[in-house]
């Protein structure tokens, strides 16, 4: 879940993602996934974002999604692939590998 607050504050002082990752010291790419709620923002994170922004930490904070562990639950779910797929991808290599060495005897040509 995005932080909405935090993102509202950041736009309001002007600031990019990346300008206000580079107060913080990191990267763009982890503070948008930080503000976007994929990755927890730390205390010591709020801390520095609170004072680059020069606002309370109270003002910007929102905790983190109540279901983050169903959600990583959901993220982790396997499954078998049938047969009959992985005997076709077989199927498909043969083929890919007999075509790689027709295309080796034709640039010998």
């Amino acid at each position: 879940m995005s932080k909405t607050k935090l993102i509202q504050a950041r736009l309001s002082k002007g600031f990019s993602q990346e300008e206000l990752a580079d107060l913080i010291g990191m990267s763009q790419s982890n503070y948008s996934r930080r503000e976007s709620g994929r990755t927890s923002i730390t205390e010591a994170e709020w801390k520095k974002i609170a004072k680059e922004l020069g606002v309370n930490k109270e003002i910007i904070f929102e905790p983190d999604e109540q279901n983050k562990e169903k959600r990583d639950e959901i993220n982790m779910v396997y499954f078998n692939i049938p047969d009959f797929v992985m005997e076709h991808i077989e199927l498909l290599k043969k083929e890919n590998k007999k075509l790689k060495e027709q295309l080796k005897k034709f640039k010998k040509i």
